[in-house]
């Protein structure tokens, strides 16, 4: 209660635990070394940390205390370790981790010997392919919202935001007030996820639905950020979860049915934004800059969900013998 009447915040903090991969010395001082080289992502070093981690103490477990006598024939046995309690994507994750790391230990003369050719090896990465929520599905949602309120005014633009845009939740909490250039009609952003910097198009519609909450919906504050919570103290939204429970709770008033894991929540909106830009047959390398993929591989998804020109690809049965106990129609 003291946190919260000083600093009007409730942070949730928890010790951190130790790692289960204990290191020598040398390995420890290396890692870190590595660490401070880098310019991971807060979310994306911790994934950094454990897997150099891991893969020093694999080799200290195979009798190796330092790099001397480290061979292509260790770094296999570790990949070969991991693929047996690892999927694809954390396998993949991990081998990427691990080539960066040889890559700053070549760079920096602490190991010579060539690995590209290992960390070169395909590795199949499962992928699911989630549905997306349909534009008849989100206008039901933006019809829950009761714009007389302030609160609805705010969640009003929110999800308008987001349904013109494919912004992520994160980058809708973080939107600036200095990130909207009214003159020019348009948004700039730094991406959380990416760090990358994009601009879009401020629509009319975006554009209305923001103005209608900056004017008669959004506390007196001197918060730069756009978005504010509705009670004191004013401060922006804690993190993109929150937008997350706001459109689930409008779902529910729509009578839109939810399951675990269903992938129709509100990151479902970008997914349905590129999913309609593939239909209509925008090139997939304008699809990734417009909703900020820091590679174009992850644009690729939305081809998957253009059922209408896959069913171009689809071959008929012309051509293929009857085998034994099929009957020709």
């Amino acid at each position: 209660m003291s946190e919260f009447y000083t600093t009007g915040k409730l942070q949730w903090r928890c010790s951190p635990r130790g790692s289960k991969f204990k290191l020598n010395e040398y390995f420890q001082e290396l890692q870190e070394q590595f660490l401070s080289s880098t310019s991971y992502h807060v979310n994306t070093k911790g994934d950094v940390t454990w897997a150099v981690r891991k893969y020093l103490a694999f080799l200290e477990s195979q009798g190796h205390h330092d790099l001397v006598n480290i061979s292509i024939k260790d770094i296999q046995a570790f990949l070969i370790y991991c693929s047996r309690h690892l999927k694809g994507g954390s396998l993949l994750n991990v081998r990427g981790y691990i080539k960066n790391f040889h890559i700053y230990l070549q760079k920096t003369g602490l190991y010579s010997l060539d690995c590209e050719k290992i960390f070169s090896q395909p590795i199949v990465r499962e992928t699911k392919i989630f549905p997306y929520i349909t534009y008849d599905e989100l206008n039901k949602v933006l019809n829950q919202i009761d714009r007389s309120l302030k609160i609805g005014k705010r969640n009003f633009a929110i999800i308008t935001l987001a349904m013109h845009t494919g912004l992520r939740a994160v980058d809708i909490v973080n939107l600036k007030l200095r990130d909207i250039d009214w003159k020019t009609g348009e948004i700039h952003i730094v991406q959380q996820k990416t760090q990358k910097v994009l601009s879009l198009p401020l629509t009319h519609a975006v554009g209305e639905a923001i103005k209608d909450y900056i004017i008669h919906g959004r506390p007196n504050s001197g918060s730069e950020y756009v978005f504010l919570r509705t009670n004191a103290p004013y401060q922006n939204l804690s993190n993109g979860v929150s937008i997350a429970n706001i459109f689930n709770d409008y779902q529910k008033k729509a009578g839109i049915a939810r399951k675990p894991f269903d992938g129709k929540g509100f990151h479902s909106i970008r997914r349905a934004i590129g999913r309609n830009m593939a239909v209509a047959e925008i090139p997939i390398t304008t699809i990734a800059q417009v909703l900020g993929h820091g590679d174009i591989e992850s644009a690729k998804q939305y081809i998957s969900l253009d059922s209408i020109h896959l069913k171009e690809c689809a071959l008929d049965f012309n051509g293929i013998e009857v085998g034994d106990g099929v009957l020709p129609k």
